[in-house]
């Protein structure tokens, strides 16, 4: 069901991406990469979700939670910058509904992996977590497009916020 989901974001993006201006968003789409990659790093021995395969095809091919999120970080993040960034309205209202769309497609596909065990959630963290991470975050894609050194300096205090509130031990830290 992960690669039905992975391949829906690749014929989406596929129809609906902004490619010809790929170039200009790359480091809008590295940032968000390294973001996620850090957290997988950072949280390897107290993950706040983690990924399953729930079909025997899943399992055939060894699905585990690193291999799901490269997937999506090589795939759905990508799609998702070629269209979100790609097609950014220009008007701030046109910015917000953007983001409350954008937080709304992730929200649904996220809710939609935990209702059919596809990610589990753990040490406090939920879909309503995500959603409200899912704001902030596609609020940051959009500051660092525009200014990547501010979207990296507004990322640190919110690091630091998260893993306080989260009680991450420093144990469980690498």
């Amino acid at each position: 069901m992960i690669l039905l989901f992975l391949l829906a974001y690749a014929l989406i993006g596929w129809k609906f991406g902004n490619w010809k201006d790929f170039y200009h968003y790359y480091p809008t789409l590295l940032f968000f990469i390294i973001g996620d990659l850090l957290s997988q790093f950072l949280l390897y021995d107290y993950s706040m979700w983690e990924f399953h395969p729930v079909t025997a095809f899943g399992n055939f091919l060894h699905l585990n939670h690193t291999l799901v999120s490269l997937s999506k970080m090589m795939i759905q993040y990508t799609v998702t910058i070629s269209i979100f960034i790609g097609r950014l309205p220009s008007s701030h209202l046109g910015k917000i509904g953007w983001i409350f769309l954008w937080t709304s497609i992730y929200g649904l596909s996220e809710g939609i992996s935990y209702f059919f065990g596809m990610m589990t959630y753990h040490h406090g963290w939920g879909l309503s977590w995500d959603i409200l991470f899912n704001l902030m975050m596609f609020t940051v894609l959009i500051v660092h497009h525009k200014n990547p050194i501010f979207g990296w300096v507004i990322s640190f205090p919110i690091i630091i916020f998260l893993l306080l509130y989260f009680d991450v031990p420093y144990s469980a830290l690498k």
